[in-house]
């Protein structure tokens, strides 16, 4: 999956995302599709990121300046898989079909 197909599938699994960009409500729609965000970069380009960036920085005033920034990373994702009974079902069938095959010598 390409980087902008996760941005768009996060935005409609993330109600911190859909709350972040001013949805009032939880949507399970896809805002957009992903091709429209590579559209959008290629029609804005170089210039018009900066100008996006120095919109948002003169928003937060001095406080965009400080050195130092606290970001809370608790809601980031974690490369982390849990045992699931249907994974753990497919982990024995493998064993086992791999046992088979090993005691039949082939």
């Amino acid at each position: 999956m390409k980087y902008d197909e996760k941005v768009v599938v996060q935005f409609k699994r993330n109600s911190y995302y859909q709350a972040f960009c001013g949805q009032t409500e939880f949507s399970l729609d896809l805002p957009c599709d992903s091709t429209e965000l590579v559209y959008f970069r290629k029609r804005i380009g170089k210039g018009g990121v900066e100008k996006i960036f120095q919109v948002s920085v003169g928003l937060h005033g001095n406080k965009a300046l400080e050195e130092m920034v606290n970001i809370d990373t608790t809601v980031q994702e974690k490369n982390i898989t849990y045992p699931t009974d249907a994974k753990l079902a497919i982990k024995i069938i493998n064993r086992l079909t791999f046992c088979v095959f090993k005691s039949l010598g082939e």
